[in-house]
């Protein structure tokens, strides 16, 4: 049925009873038409043949949604890509994948412009959880942390991390010209976490420039930037922390005042004997010798470790304590069950002193510092220490017992022990004893 379409006659068109499906033909546009379905379905077409002859049957759509001006004008328009030699259902599928494309492109936009550096942070952390060591973890927590929580240990609350006003901001944000004034803006409070937040950002950023998730939200190139280095504190050369001759007093009385009988042993013996921390720190009872005055301690110089004096005081010191474990310096809350961290403790008596910091490390430099008030001989020194010999005669030509190595390391503790104002029965029987001014 050909006939003008109206209102009226496209809104009473129906399918006829028992037929399939009924066309009612438009007489002002050629090739548009009208099909009923049974249930009172209506879709306006387009009937027409490509160039190769080809019928052709496209659907524009439910009479709903189109009025007869518009229906007409889209028939025509889809008549001319007909004409041109086009097929307008590949048309219509080529402009459905740019739509997608387009649709994906802006969802990707919009996720681009609010990732934030805390996102990449949380998955650049988990996945180097595993390989670093719980110090190192430690310093990224730490500086990366909100700040203004309770403390753990002590009173007063957390300071905000050197990392954290980044982590806040989009990564598309991040430029040179942000880490810049990032850098001038800490390094007036706080130069050497400054400098160690850069450290950390910067591979940080590097490891974002290799996943496929960041790479390309990023400007990879902005921590290289020369202006931003140059504006990074850089290491300033410290004199080595050392404890003074006139602070021994003050850092033994308040190392011996210490809670823990095991931390105060432990510092104590680094400074009394020169060793790493690590080395006293896995220090087992089968490596302690109280019947010939001698203890073996790891080395990382000779692989079997090295036997060092056990004087008097350090060895009243480990006798006092318990033999929870295989660990001399024993711990039943960590893990392993030696003790881990005793650095805290250590800060604390620092503090209780008056004293300036001085790391675990400090203690080790301090024996070596003041060994040379009583004379002890450089060789003697680095023996006990572990230190490798530098002479040719001390590499290839003195080994000196362990009798020997006694005497100069028990008149040390002896004088370390009078400075300091600690009474010790036993250092007073060493032989040769003096002050050396």
């Amino acid at each position: 049925m050909r006939i003008k379409f109206t209102a009226g006659r496209v809104d009473s068109f129906k399918c006829a009873s028992g037929k399939s499906s009924e066309f009612m033909w438009d007489t002002e546009q050629p090739g548009l038409g009208l099909k009923a379905s049974p249930g009172g379905s209506k879709q306006y077409i387009l009937q027409s043949r490509l160039a190769t002859g080809s019928p052709i049957r496209v659907t524009i759509g439910k009479p709903a949604t189109w009025t007869i001006e518009a229906v007409r004008e889209e028939a025509r328009r889809l008549q001319g890509l007909i004409d041109q030699g086009h097929d307008p259902r590949q048309k219509k599928a080529e402009q459905a994948a740019q739509d997608e494309a387009a649709r994906e492109q802006a969802k990707a936009e919009a996720i681009r412009n609010t990732i934030t550096v805390q996102t990449a942070w949380n998955d650049y952390i988990a996945n180097n959880t595993g390989c670093w060591g719980e110090r190192h973890l430690k310093d990224h927590q730490n500086l990366s942390q909100a700040g203004g929580q309770p403390k753990k240990r002590g009173t007063g609350k957390t300071v905000q991390g050197v990392l954290y006003p980044l982590l806040r901001m989009r990564m598309v944000d991040i430029s040179a010209e942000v880490l810049t004034d990032w850098q001038i803006r800490e390094a007036q409070a706080r130069a050497n976490n400054a400098r160690q937040g850069f450290e950390m950002f910067r591979a940080f950023w590097r490891w974002c420039g290799q996943q496929k998730d960041y790479k390309t939200l990023i400007d990879v190139l902005a921590v290289e930037n020369q202006g931003l280095r140059k504006k990074v504190p850089s290491r300033q050369s410290k004199t080595l922390d050392v404890l003074h001759l006139a602070q021994l007093q003050d850092w033994f009385a308040a190392v011996r005042d210490l809670s823990n009988p095991i931390i105060s042993a432990y510092l104590q013996g680094l400074l009394l004997t020169g060793a790493r921390r690590e080395e006293l720190a896995e220090l087992k009872w089968t490596d302690v010798n109280f019947k010939i005055g001698g203890m073996w301690v790891k080395d990382k110089v000779e692989d079997e470790g090295r036997m060092i004096p056990l004087t008097p005081h350090v060895s009243s010191l480990i006798t006092a304590l318990p033999r929870r474990n295989q660990w001399v310096f024993s711990s039943p809350t960590a893990a392993d069950g030696k003790l881990a961290e005793p650095r805290i403790a250590h800060n604390r008596a620092l503090d209780a002193a008056g004293l300036e910091h001085v790391t675990l490390h400090g203690l080790r430099r301090t024996f070596a510092s003041l060994a040379e008030w009583v004379e002890m001989p450089v060789g003697v020194v680095a023996q006990i220490m572990g230190h490798k010999p530098n002479a040719t005669a001390e590499r290839h030509y003195k080994s000196r017992p362990l009798e020997l190595l006694a005497i100069w390391h028990g008149k040390y503790e002896a004088w370390i022990l009078e400075q300091a104002g600690v009474e010790f029965a036993q250092s007073e029987q060493v032989q040769g004893l003096r002050v050396v001014k």
